[in-house]
């Protein structure tokens, strides 16, 4: 197998990019839909990504093909300095902690960037990805009914925080905390 490398993200990776993200979501078990986008797309985020500062790096072959990705960015329903990651890498490539590595390396740069808490959303079928994610460091804060539709299937999903912030009983405010999870139940 090739040797590969973590990069940051170019729009010179962007028709790799664009088949790996593809070849992931035709998979139906990690993304939330079941097919990639055009690759004009893919580079309209990666410009988008580096206009908006915010981390997205690549695992890339010797060669110079894109069989992985990690991104983290703002959602406009949440603080500033609040990001989303996603992640995916090529099927012959899982197991091998290449997914470690590269999201290890893109949370070290949002951390720079400003970023002080890093969530996702995981199918809580996905035992693997749930294993790893708690490895780096995430919990769980938040539990999903039919949180994710791909095909017209609904799957629960389990929202995790990396960094989240520490609720007290003085601080806790209800109100603003669990408005910020529409349709979200949480479990004990």
């Amino acid at each position: 197998m090739d040797e590969l490398k973590i990069v940051r993200s170019s729009e010179k990776y962007a028709a790799s990019y664009c088949e790996t993200f593809d070849e992931v979501a035709k998979e139906g078990k990690f993304l939330s839909i079941s097919g990639g986008y055009p690759v004009e797309d893919i580079i309209r985020f990666i410009r988008s990504c580096r206009q908006c500062g915010y981390p997205q790096f690549l695992l890339v072959e010797q060669g110079g093909r894109a069989v992985g990705w990690c991104d983290i960015v703002r959602r406009c329903d949440e603080p500033d300095d609040v990001g989303y990651l996603g992640v995916g890498i090529a099927k012959r490539y899982r197991g091998m902690g290449w997914g470690s590595r590269l999201m290890t390396a893109t949370i070290r740069d949002a951390r720079k960037r400003g970023f002080n808490e890093i969530r996702l959303e995981v199918r809580a079928s996905n035992y693997n990805a749930i294993r790893t994610y708690t490895r780096l460091g995430f919990v769980k804060i938040a539990y999903k009914s039919d949180g994710v539709v791909t095909d017209g299937i609904p799957e629960d999903v389990w929202v995790m925080s990396l960094y989240a912030r520490e609720i007290t009983a003085e601080g806790f405010d209800r109100e603003n905390f669990f408005g910020r999870f529409p349709k979200v139940r949480f479990k004990k």
